[in-house]
């Protein structure tokens, strides 16, 4: 169910460009899961990790390379960031 919801989230984001400017300003995981429980989705920060992890092992050598080189691709909505403390 969650996964359907998630889906769908992101379904919704992709084609409004104002939800989808303010995904992008969103700090974490859990915040967009907030966002989408403001309009109606249930899915958690944790399921997001998850369904980027999966996407993330779908990928062909080509757009896993040009992700380690920090080009976004087409058709996903994050990018990853490491942040050394």
């Amino acid at each position: 169910m969650a996964r359907d919801q998630l889906e769908a989230f992101l379904t919704t984001v992709k084609g409004d460009p104002a939800l989808l400017e303010r995904f992008t300003t969103c700090p974490n995981l859990n915040a967009i899961a907030e966002l989408g429980a403001t309009m109606g989705y249930s899915f958690s920060g944790v399921e997001l990790v998850q369904h980027q992890a999966e996407a993330t092992l779908k990928l062909s050598e080509a757009d896993l390379e040009a992700a380690a080189a920090g080009v976004e691709l087409q058709g996903h909505l994050w990018l990853a960031k490491i942040v050394w403390s």
